[in-house]
């Protein structure tokens, strides 16, 4: 296999981090909407039942693992005069943002027709969003191959979505009341338009400042060698236990911020004044994330990154239906969440180089697709256990809700997540990378390739 390395000499700027952070904050606004607000839109506004979105969140998701990881590999094997990963995020955004709009719009087609409807905007918004979601997270890899530059640009791009994600869950639901005046449905549809509009600004702005670098020629594909790579990556596969456990915790407490605001504390506009509170938490921690991997080992930051989550957890259970409660435990979340997906990214591109000197294969759409898969792959178990577990309690929208269900909604908020989230601390304790073996790979990685050129 040829693995001549093709470089621009200049390494990336910092001129070139921010702008890559900036895209990651186009892309988090729509996807803010779209994860956070479906499950309720489909719900509340929508109407549809929870046990037909259940199965369809769980349908989208077997796609997903069929269409997620080819569409990496066709990422990272198409090359135009823009280069490998730029090619999605300069052509996607406009069809995405129109996908969006469409997920929020309640059509007049009938019953089964709007069934239908709900199936194919939902996976059509989740096919367009992975080609941009693979790209972005792509990039550090092509930019820079120095550990240390790569590590600052996930920790920069994890910190621009984290406070993204946060900020922009403040505003959906004053943007909806307010652009909708009073009717949900048209405020949500307005406001799906007017986040795709500044996202897509955003991206073709952004976009042209960015520049690949390190460009590796591929292969003839394979599907059978590179299916076998990635199941014998075992670094690969220990991260996406992890970031899996993460995002589950993650999206089922955010999905659920919705209801528990709505029905056990009596007022829906908390979402937004919690999403405040988280703020400080998600810019700290994508901040912190770097420089503690710098110090320490990475596996034992996610280690400790867990235990700190279990103990936020418990203090929320020791105060139910407590709104300063569950503020203080929303800062120290999002704390856990910012630092946690700057572990998950740092983590994953260390297992490229793995990869590509153990395996013989580097695959970084293919692996980056990973990233999106598992993070899709928890949107749904978690939003659908959710919707199966409401339904199973008698949840009625827009009604008062009975005291087993608003106790539900109470567990789910606090106790669960924490112990779901401890469970990620095994795949991290198998993860078998340090920074020793690491630079050691990097450095045989320089070799190999000076010897091909």
């Amino acid at each position: 296999m040829n693995n001549k390395v093709k470089e621009v000499t200049a390494d990336v700027t910092k001129s070139e981090i921010f702008h890559f952070g900036m895209l990651g904050v186009a892309q988090c606004i729509m996807f803010t909407l779209w994860n956070g607000q479906m499950m309720y839109f489909y719900t509340d506004i929508f109407m549809l039942a929870p046990m037909f979105i259940s199965g369809m969140f769980l349908v989208a998701r077997v796609w997903d693992g069929v269409n997620d990881p080819m569409i990496g590999l066709l990422i990272e094997r198409t090359k135009t005069r823009y280069g490998r990963f730029k090619n999605a995020i300069l052509f996607a955004p406009v069809p995405l943002a129109i996908a969006m709009v469409l997920n929020f719009t309640v059509p007049s087609f009938g019953k089964t027709g709007n069934l239908i409807y709900a199936v194919v905007t939902y996976i059509l918004f989740g096919m367009i969003y992975t080609t941009i979601d693979v790209s972005y997270f792509s990039l550090p890899t092509v930019m820079t191959d120095k550990p240390d530059r790569r590590a600052s640009m996930f920790g920069i791009g994890r910190l621009c979505t984290g406070m993204t994600m946060a900020v922009t869950g403040i505003l959906i639901i004053p943007c909806v009341t307010m652009l909708g005046k009073g009717d949900m449905k048209k405020g949500y549809f307005y406001t799906a338009i007017l986040f795709g509009v500044v996202s897509c600004i955003l991206y073709l702005f952004n976009v042209k400042h960015v520049h690949e670098r390190t460009i590796v020629d591929k292969p003839k594909f394979n599907f059978k060698m590179t299916m076998k790579a990635i199941g014998q990556n075992k670094p690969l596969l220990m991260v996406m236990i992890f970031g899996f456990i993460l995002q589950l915790v993650s999206v089922g407490k955010t999905s659920l911020n919705m209801y528990y605001a709505t029905y056990n504390l009596g007022n829906v506009q908390l979402v937004a004044i919690v999403g405040l509170a988280g703020v400080p938490g998600m810019l700290i921690g994508s901040a912190v994330a770097p420089l503690l991997v710098k110090k320490f080992e990475a596996k034992y930051v996610a280690v400790g990154l867990n235990i700190l989550f279990f103990v936020d957890s418990l203090f929320l259970f020791f105060f139910e239906n407590n709104a300063v409660a569950l503020f203080i435990n929303n800062l120290f979340f999002l704390f856990y969440c910012g630092a946690g997906m700057v572990l998950v990214s740092t983590m994953t591109a260390e297992t490229i180089e793995y990869a590509e000197l153990k395996l013989g294969q580097r695959n970084e759409g293919f692996i980056t697709s990973t990233q999106t898969f598992i993070s899709k792959l928890a949107v749904a178990i978690a939003n659908s256990s959710v919707l199966a577990l409401i339904a199973a309690l008698g949840y009625v929208p827009n009604q008062e809700q009975a005291q087993g269900t608003l106790k539900a909604f109470f567990y789910m908020e606090s106790i669960i997540p924490g112990v779901i989230g401890i469970l990620a601390c095994i795949p991290m304790l198998i993860y078998p990378l340090t920074k020793k073996e690491y630079a050691k790979i990097t450095e045989e990685l320089k070799a190999r390739r000076g010897e091909s050129a």
